[in-house]
C-alpha cells in the first residue's frame, strides 16, 4: 500500500507541474478510492484467514470423532463376539437339559442345577446384548456429528473458494485499470458478494451516441480478460442515462431505449473479447437509477454511466450440495439396516429357544 501512495503522490506532482488534464476533484477522489480499495482487499484477506483456522478447527473436530467411532465400532464388535458365546453355550445347556428331563427324576436335582445356570447365562446375554445396543445408539450418534462437522467442513471449503475467487476478480480488476481508476473514469466497489466495475460513459459514449469510443474499447478488452474465466457468478451490464430527454429523429425512443442499446453494445464487445455469451446478460435502465442528483451538471454526469454487475451463483452451488448425500449419512443408512437385519435373526432365534422349551 506504501508504494501504492508513493505512486500516486508522483503522478500527483507530475500532473501539477505540467499543469494536468485531470480535475483536482477527480484525482483526489481516485486517491481516496485507491485508498479504500486497498482496505477493502485486506479485510478480504482478514476473513479469507479467519475462514481457514475455522476450517483446520473443522478438520481437527472430524478427526477426533472419527476415533471414537472406530472405538465403539471395535467394541461392538468384541461384545458380538462375547454374545455368540454366550448364545452357544446357551444351546448346549438347552440340549443337556432336555436329555436330563428324559432321564426322568435321577437327573431332575442336576437338571434344576443347569437350569439356574442357563437362567444366570440368559441374563449375561441381555446385559451383553442391552450393552451392544448402548454402543449401536452412540455409534449412530457419533456418526450424525461426524456428518454435521462433514457439512460445515464442505461449507466453510466452499466459503473460503468463494472468497478466494472473489479476492482474485478484486485484484485482478483493480490491477488491469489502475490508470482509469486514477483518472476517476472507472470504479470498482464489492458489497454483499456483489463487484461492480462503474464506468462513466465520459470512457465510453459521446453524447447521444451508442457506439464506444476507442478508450472505452480499450478498458472493455482489459475487463474482458478478467471476466473470460468467471464462471461462477453471473454477469449482468447495466446502462443508465440522466434525466434529459433525448435529441429528436433518434432511433431510440427515450433514454430507456438509449440505455438498453449501449448495455447491448457493451456486452457485444465483451463475448467478442472472450466473455462467456451465456453467463452475461444487458439491462438498460434509462434515468430511474440515479447515483446523484440531475439537478446540476456534474451530477448528471454521474448517472450516465455502464455498471458491469458480478452476483455469486452460491445460492445454486449450496442446493446442490444440500441434494446430495454424504458418505457419513449413507454409511448411518447401510448401518440402520444391518442392525434390523440382526434383531429379525435375533428374535428368530428367541423364538426357536422358546419352542424347544
Amino acid at each position: 500500500m506504501g508504494e501504492r501512495i508513493a505512486v500516486l503522490v508522483a503522478l500527483a506532482g507530475l500532473l501539477v507541474t505540467t499543469g494536468g488534464c485531470v480535475p483536482q476533484a477527480k484525482y483526489d477522489q481516485a486517491l481516496a478510492d485507491a485508498a479504500r480499495l486497498t482496505g477493502e482487499r485486506d479485510q478480504a484477506q482478514a476473513a479469507l484467514d479467519a475462514l481457514g483456522v475455522e476450517l483446520e478447527k473443522a478438520e481437527s473436530m472430524a478427526a477426533a470423532e472419527k476415533e471414537r467411532a472406530d472405538a465403539f465400532e471395535t467394541l461392538v464388535g468384541q461384545l458380538k463376539v462375547h454374545e455368540d458365546d454366550l448364545r452357544g453355550r446357551l444351546a448346549t445347556l438347552q440340549e443337556q437339559v432336555a436329555d436330563m428331563s428324559a432321564r426322568g427324576s435321577r437327573e431332575r436335582e442336576k437338571k434344576a442345577a443347569l437350569e439356574k445356570m442357563l437362567t444366570e447365562l440368559q441374563e449375561s446375554a441381555a446385559d451383553a446384548e442391552a450393552q451392544a445396543a448402548a454402543a449401536r445408539g452412540r455409534i449412530a450418534d457419533l456418526q450424525d456429528e461426524a456428518a454435521r462437522l462433514a457439512r460445515e467442513k464442505a461449507q466453510l471449503e466452499a466459503e473460503k473458494a468463494a472468497l478466494q475467487e472473489k479476492t482474485a476478480e478484486y485484484d485482478a480488476l483493480v490491477e488491469g485499470l489502475q490508470a482509469e481508476i486514477e483518472a476517476g473514469q472507472i470504479t470498482i466497489t464489492e458489497l454483499k458478494g456483489k463487484l461492480t466495475v462503474q464506468m462513466s460513459n465520459a470512457i465510453l459514449f459521446d453524447s447521444g451516441s451508442t457506439q464506444v469510443k476507442p478508450a472505452g474499447i480499450e478498458a472493455l478488452n482489459k475487463v474482458a480478460g478478467v471476466l473470460a474465466g468467471v464462471s461462477s457468478r453471473r454477469i449482468s451490464v447495466e446502462g443508465h442515462t440522466d434525466n434529459v430527454p433525448v435529441r429528436a429523429g433518434a432511433s431510440y425512443g427515450d433514454n430507456w431505449g438509449l440505455s438498453a442499446l449501449r448495455a447491448s453494445t457493451v456486452v457485444t464487445l465483451l463475448t467478442d473479447a472472450g466473455v462467456d455469451p451465456l453467463n452475461i446478460a444487458a439491462v438498460g435502465f434509462g434515468e430511474h437509477r440515479p447515483v446523484a442528483s440531475n439537478d446540476d451538471t456534474d451530477g448528471r454526469a454521474a448517472n450516465r454511466r455502464t455498471e458491469i454487475v458480478l452476483v455469486p451463483r452460491l445460492e445454486e452451488t449450496e442446493a446442490e450440495r444440500m441434494a446430495a448425500p454424504t458418505e457419513a449419512e449413507a454409511a448411518a443408512e447401510t448401518e440402520t439396516e444391518t442392525e434390523t437385519e440382526a434383531e429379525a435373526e435375533a428374535e428368530t432365534e428367541t423364538e426357536a429357544e422358546t419352542e424347544a422349551e
